[in-house]
């Protein structure tokens, strides 16, 4: 019995490493190709600080700006939050929460966004401020900012640093975790702007592609018969 126990510590410890070291390769990585990309790879149009930092400059590619519209739409709220909502339900009608979304996306990729390029605008609030007034602009700012800080990102640390301290089996506390997650991330959207931003998304949104084409084909390959098991 202790052969076993000793043995099952061993397979824990390897996989965590393992888990570590994918993790940290992945992150790395994908800081500095972000890094290159946005040094050498992508020239600015404009010369003025405000659309370098707020609109990369206007020089981000479609693809690029397809993965991060991709990526914005997903976060750990719905990694983790939906998907756990959905098994813990049995009920997949959560699953038109992110199929709207697609709806969604599409729309304003082909409607709304090449208005707003050829008005010169960045936000849904420069929009309104162009179409009405000052007044509703900044009431509409106002919404989105106490959204984002009393309910969308708060409930995004959370779900993130849960995950992250379960995959990692960390001893630290919760808020500790969430603090940290929120350092990162506020570091290279705070340094690196608005192309940083796309352009790191842009990457991992490769990485969630390949993982989530892989995560089935390797469940279906553990099962003893394969497809027919089901």
């Amino acid at each position: 019995k202790a052969y076993f126990k000793r043995l099952a510590a061993s397979n824990m410890a390897e996989h965590l490493a393992l888990q570590i070291c994918t993790f940290l390769i992945w992150t790395l990585g994908v800081a500095g190709l972000t890094w290159l990309f946005c040094r050498y790879g992508i020239k600015n149009r404009t010369e003025g600080a405000g659309d370098d930092y707020f609109a990369g400059g206007r020089a981000l590619k479609w693809y690029i700006c397809a993965g991060s519209l991709m990526l914005t739409n997903l976060s750990t709220e719905q990694l983790v939050g939906l998907n756990g909502t959905v098994f813990a339900d049995g009920c997949l009608c959560g699953i038109w929460w992110e199929a709207g979304a697609a709806i969604a996306m599409i729309v304003t990729a082909t409607v709304f966004l090449p208005r707003f390029f050829a008005l010169g605008l960045t936000t849904t609030s420069g929009f309104l401020g162009e179409r009405y007034d000052l007044t509703l602009r900044t009431m509409v700012s106002c919404i989105f900012m106490v959204y984002y800080a009393v309910v969308l990102c708060p409930l995004v640390l959370y779900t993130g640093a849960l995950a992250v301290k379960d995959i990692f089996d960390l001893s630290v506390p919760l808020w500790v975790v969430s603090l940290v997650i929120g350092l990162l991330g506020a570091v290279y959207a705070l340094t690196g702007g608005l192309k940083a931003v796309a352009v790191s998304d842009c990457l991992n949104g490769i990485g969630l592609i390949i993982a989530g084409f892989w995560v089935p084909i390797a469940a279906i390959n553990a099962l003893p018969n394969g497809l027919s098991t089901l």
